[in-house]
């Protein structure tokens, strides 16, 4: 570690004392500059500083720092701050600083090439102007060098993830909503080299319509989600382990590290795209149109608890263990790709319900969208997914649990099932109403699955048949994204 170095120094333009070691840059004003509290700065050069400058005799110093509120407290917003330290010692000691701060940055081990996708339809069609506004100063001010892709359609990142020369890059970002991100870990674990390229960093930037992951890593750490915060957690370079969600349907395979929804909230989700002309009020007017004309579904779901959730359900007496030899199955039918978690159930381990539901709801992470705590209890790897069941419930309590879900607490309504499952499958069936008349499986915010009648049904070729059962399977912290600080 280096000594500790210091420097008179004029800061903004008011003389100071300035001292730079121990990964800090600290300044105190002198006599007549101010004094007392007020005159002194200090900034973590790992938790604040993405960028030196040192140009003849000054050094800029880019910083992320966090806004004052009201009485000067924190506001939890960060804020790009440029702040000049002008040089007593001149050209050279500003060039010794300035070093000596870009090998401390550096020492961090912060990524310095990126693959960005953006993704110019997602959401509000905004995330090439957000990306030019907002990403690239801030990747360019950190000395990071970008190569950029614009997806120019649905599965256009899939592709490119599938073929491109990992070896090149830090890390990958996906400047979008959360479909970008999927289709990239789909595009991954189709590669022949898909064990190490999994252990690629992925980025998110909020650009999208949900952003439910972008938020889950941000509100894990107690930071706003936004782009700006979004992205300076790349720069920094902090690494959080993700499990994936295996779906299988006999030879099928798709990959979720998001949600998967049946039911209700998967009928608001797609159905509302009937009223994309209202914008965001789209999903509120949708969610109230589906609760006056509350559907129920026939079907059942079978899962494996988690330990302290095995009195949920009835346990199968007889079961086909299937689970080895469907994966096995699947990995022979695609030898050089990711064949999905090799994992093995008792016949004892696995626990039914039966229908009718009004929804079901499987979570990898706590949000599903940015407005939407899906999953309160749900964590990056645990090896679990957090499983939400809701059978039967009155009408306003359902309305009332609408209104919980910014915060996670319409999981305390008596009408809520809550638990943590390491396996799950679900056999969807028709409306209890209408038996000709399938609903729709959403992985996240994609359809995988649609029943005879269903939205859409006569334009989409779906991944998989409504029906047969959809089986989940969890593969702890196979995948690695970048976040503000390791969480859990």
């Amino acid at each position: 570690m280096e000594e500790r170095a210091t420097a008179s120094v004029r800061v903004d333009g008011a003389p100071a004392e300035a001292t730079l070691g121990g990964g800090e840059l600290r300044w105190r004003r002198a006599a007549g500059g101010g004094s007392g509290a007020a005159g002194e700065r200090a900034l973590s050069l790992e938790r604040e500083v993405f960028g030196v400058e040192a140009r003849g005799n000054v050094v800029v110093v880019r910083a992320f720092v966090v806004a004052a509120g009201a009485g000067g407290k924190a506001a939890g917003r960060r804020r790009r701050r440029d702040f000049v330290l002008e040089m007593a010692g001149g050209e050279g000691a500003a060039a010794a600083w300035g070093a000596r701060m870009t090998r401390c940055l550096d020492s961090f081990g912060r990524p310095k090439r990126l693959f960005v996708f953006v993704n110019p339809f997602g959401g509000k069609k905004c995330a090439k102007k957000i990306y030019d506004a907002e990403i690239k100063p801030l990747f360019e001010a950190a000395g990071v060098s970008i190569t950029v892709q614009e997806t120019e359609y649905q599965g256009h990142a899939r592709e490119v993830a599938s073929s491109l020369d990992l070896s090149k890059f830090d890390g990958v970002v996906c400047v979008s909503g959360d479909g970008v991100l999927v289709e990239v870990v789909n595009g991954i674990l189709q590669r022949t080299d898909w064990k190490e390229a999994i252990k690629m960093p992925i980025g998110v930037v909020p650009a999208g319509t949900g952003n439910g992951m972008a938020k889950s890593l941000l509100h894990a750490a107690s930071e706003t989600c936004s782009v700006s915060n979004a992205v300076f957690a790349i720069i920094r370079g902090h690494k959080q382990s993700l499990d994936v969600c295996t779906i299988l349907q006999g030879e099928k395979k798709f990959f979720s590290v998001l949600l998967m929804t049946w039911g209700l909230v998967a009928d608001i989700d797609i159905e509302s795209e009937r009223y994309r002309w209202m914008g965001s009020a789209r999903i509120d007017f949708y969610a109230v149109v589906r609760i006056m004309n509350l559907r129920k579904y026939c079907g059942s779901i079978q899962f494996v608890p988690a330990p302290g959730y095995e009195e949920y359900g009835e346990p199968i007496k007889q079961f086909e263990n299937c689970m080895v030899e469907f994966l096995e199955q699947n990995g022979k039918s695609h030898p050089s790709s990711y064949p999905g978690p090799s994992v093995e159930f008792q016949a004892l381990d696995w626990r039914f319900v039966d229908g009718p539901f009004v929804a079901v709801w499987i979570n990898n992470v706590p949000w599903a969208a940015e407005d939407i705590m899906a999953a309160p209890e749900a964590k990056f790897s645990d090896g679990y997914m957090d499983a939400v069941i809701l059978k039967d419930c009155p009408k306003a309590d359902l309305l009332a649990l609408l209104m919980k879900m910014g915060d996670g607490s319409y999981i305390k309504s008596p009408f809520v099932t809550y638990l943590k499952v390491r396996a799950f499958k679900l056999s969807p069936g028709q409306l209890v109403e209408n038996p000709k008349r399938g609903g729709i499986v959403d992985v996240d915010g994609e359809v995988i699955a649609r029943g005879e009648g269903t939205y859409g049904k006569s334009q989409h070729q779906d991944v998989m048949a409504y029906g047969p059962h959809i089986q989940l399977t969890v593969h702890q912290a196979l995948a690695t994204v970048y976040c503000p600080k390791r969480i859990r």
